[in-house]
């Protein structure tokens, strides 16, 4: 699938409303302050099995849950898209604190959104991403782990005013987005970690990913 297909090509970066307010809250984290591991009522608990699924990466190559788990224990970030300044934020700092370390001990991380392919290409291309990013088409994925929302009319409204028409860029054509998450599966796709960042809370930090697979 040929990059721009969607006008991703065309895309300029957000730099008000929302999205701005997104960043802001992300410079204001920077210091690593340990935070607390946040669940939902509706988010999976320590122990769930993730059910086998297949999808796509943003070349259009199918991945398997298992091809990501077969060597041992694999990080995965849910993350919106790439209007999401907050998001693709998180992306380059993983890419940077996360990855190497990650790379060094054989553990997977990839990058999960809604978004179609192309719009994965877009994230990565422009954040300078080596890691994969996948699509979760429908928001299956997210619905199973209990992480999807749809979102309020503000943001809906604020994101498609600065040019970004999310509902056509999703697999399914919808708002429902994920919350900005981190997963840690091991080997038999059991969740051994699961922060869900609710309400504009930044998201996890690497230092807490890295604390969380030595422990």
């Amino acid at each position: 699938m040929a990059s721009g297909h969607y006008g991703y090509d065309r895309l300029p970066p957000i730099r008000h409303g929302l999205v701005e307010i997104d960043h802001a809250v992300f410079e204001a984290n920077q210091a690593h302050i340990r935070s607390a591991v946040i669940t939902t009522e509706n988010s999976v608990p320590l122990g769930y099995t993730v059910p086998a699924f297949a999808t796509v990466d943003d070349a259009v190559r199918r991945v398997t849950l298992d091809d990501i788990v077969a060597n041992g224990p694999a990080v995965l970030i849910f993350y919106r898209g790439a209007w999401s300044r907050r998001c693709t934020e998180a992306l380059r700092r993983y890419e940077r604190e996360l990855l190497p370390e990650l790379y060094r001990r054989g553990v997977n991380l990839v990058g999960i959104s809604p978004q179609l392919p192309d719009g994965s290409q877009y994230t990565r291309v422009l954040n300078n991403l080596t890691f994969p990013l996948l699509t979760d088409s429908g928001n299956v994925i997210a619905r199973t782990l209990g992480i999807a929302h749809f979102a309020d009319p503000n943001t809906m409204d604020t994101v498609e005013r600065a040019g970004y028409a999310v509902g056509k860029r999703n697999s399914d054509g919808e708002w429902e987005l994920p919350h900005p998450t981190t997963l840690i599966l091991d080997h038999r796709r059991t969740v051994r970690f699961i922060d869900v960042r609710v309400d504009g809370l930044p998201p996890t930090h690497p230092k807490d990913i890295l604390a969380e697979l030595h422990s």
